[in-house]
């Protein structure tokens, strides 16, 4: 699975609307050289079919999901050794790669979650991220009681927080009537 990430995209993520000074360039080229060996992307999800005990925001919809994705741990610890040899804009650019890098991620996993949904009829859907309107961060823990068997690499702190931090979650709904359960 290849989640690259553009030069460009990664300025513009930093704020950069003209080109950077040199040494900010060879930075970003530095961190984008290194992505490929610091992300082991994971992706998983789930269809429910319960209608007990669902998350608000799945109830009513006719098929149900629950989905995560992480770029892994080796990333972050990069970004860490870099911060603390010293070098915090290196660290700082790759933590920004990383974002970037967990949203194509992302992307990639609702376009499979869309596929699947597709082959059962389904052509449209939302998707919602723990923390956003209407759902509440503790919904992480439904998520990744869902995916426990699907071993998405990525552990829950006791606030519903995801480790590695490069990591998402989200639930999708096709069909049915929001909120009718």
């Amino acid at each position: 699975m290849n989640i690259s990430v553009k030069r460009d995209e990664l300025l513009r993520e930093l704020g950069y609307r003209q080109p950077p000074e040199p040494r900010i360039l060879d930075i970003v080229e530095g961190v984008l050289s290194l992505l490929d060996d610091l992300i082991e992307p994971n992706l998983v999800f789930r269809e429910t079919r319960d209608q007990e005990g669902l998350p608000p925001f799945l109830a009513g919809a006719a098929l149900k999901y629950a989905g995560s994705a992480t770029l892994g741990p080796k990333l972050e610890k990069r970004v860490k050794e870099l911060f603390d040899g010293g070098t915090p804009a290196e660290s700082y650019i790759l933590d920004t790669a990383g974002s970037v890098a967990v949203t194509h991620t992302g992307n990639l996993l609702w376009q499979r979650i869309r596929r699947d949904a597709a082959s059962r009829g389904f052509t449209k859907g939302l998707r919602r991220t723990p923390g956003c309107r209407g759902i509440e961060m503790e919904t992480q823990r439904w998520i990744f009681e869902m995916l426990a068997d699907a071993e998405p690499g990525i552990t829950l702190t006791e606030s519903c927080m995801m480790v590695p931090r490069k990591s998402l979650s989200f639930l999708a709904r096709f069909g049915g009537t929001p909120g009718k359960g």
